[in-house]
This record gives C-alpha cells, structure tokens and sequence, in this order.
C-alpha cells in the first residue's frame, strides 16, 4: 500500500468527511521526524509525502465553518504505526479526528 519503503510506513492519509475545509498537523513521536502540516477540502484526502519509519502520536484538525474554526477533537497515541485517519463531524459545531478501520464498503 502507499509508498512504503523498506522497512518503513505507509505515508499517512486524512480524508476529510465533512462538509467543511479544514487544516491540522500531524505528530510523530521522534524528533528525527518531521511533523506534517496539512491542509485538506472538504470530501478530499491528504496524503503525506513520505513517513519512513515514524509512529504517530497526534494529528489535529482545526475545521473553517461559517461559525469559525473550531477545533476538533484530536487523535492521540502512545505512537502507531497505522496510517488512515478521518475527520468527522460528531455534532453541532463538533468535529473529530478518528483512525479508519476498514475502507471496505459493505454490499
């Protein structure tokens, strides 16, 4: 999957499910890594250039509604390895980012 190099990651992959754009960064858990600051529209998906062997420890998602940008929720780990993330929106004006289980679709 993705381009994964030896021994290394996929590159990490935020797919923006609300209705909203919206922009955050995400945290790797050694400071040999660089963290990614990202910007994603709405029912799009930003993928990071490369990963190599870093965990993921945070990823934050600020969303531009008409109300303003509100923070979502943020993902936090210990460090992971896995690489499909999401932003959702859980309630009014509430939004999350979450780890993609599974991108199967169910017949």
């Amino acid at each position: 999957m993705g381009n994964r190099g030896p021994g290394g990651y996929d590159p990490v992959q935020i797919f923006n499910s609300t209705s909203f754009n919206a922009f955050g960064k995400v945290e790797y858990a050694s400071i040999f890594c660089s963290d990614d600051n990202y910007d994603v529209q709405r029912d799009e998906t930003w993928r990071a250039s490369s990963r190599g062997v870093c965990l993921v420890t945070r990823i934050t998602a600020t969303v531009k509604t008409p109300s303003g940008n509100i923070e979502a929720e943020p993902y936090t780990s210990s460090g992971t390895s896995f690489s499909q993330f999401a932003i959702i929106q859980v309630g009014v004006n509430r939004f999350q980012v979450t780890r993609v289980v599974s991108a199967s679709r169910r017949k």
